[in-house]
């Protein structure tokens, strides 16, 4: 079951917050995954920790690469079936694909200044609880 309320409690706490690298910080994947737990209160970091590109990269790499890492926790499905809530890989020029929530019409996401919103057709592939 989805806490749709609390959701939207966490995306107004980050309205504002910049982009910045941590597993408890706000990437892409901790941004993803702090938006996981105020929905399902399942924890997909799983005490992986890092503090810079470069640590995120290395945790990346040893679980066999950023879609192979999303595939352990979630089960992909077409875009085309993406509901509120599941997650969304979107093309990044700097690192081939970054991971945004699925919110309905639009795919969230941080950015420099804060949530950073895309299009639904910016989707490239997606993923889901399968709840």
């Amino acid at each position: 079951m989805r806490d749709f309320e609390a959701l939207d409690r966490y995306l107004a706490a980050r309205r504002a917050m910049p982009f910045a690298y941590g597993s408890r910080a706000n990437d892409c994947v901790s941004f993803y995954a702090g938006a996981a737990r105020a929905m399902t209160g399942k924890d997909l970091m799983q005490g992986r920790k890092w503090s810079s590109e470069l640590g995120a990269a290395r945790v990346i790499a040893r679980l066999g690469g950023f879609e192979a890492a999303i595939d352990a926790h979630m089960t992909p499905i077409p875009p085309a079936l993406a509901r509120r809530g599941d997650a969304a890989g979107v093309f990044c020029p700097d690192h081939g694909m970054m991971l945004m929530l699925v919110e309905g019409d639009t795919l969230a996401g941080p950015g420099d200044t804060g949530i950073l919103r895309r299009p639904r057709s910016a989707m490239l592939t997606a993923w889901t609880f399968g709840d």
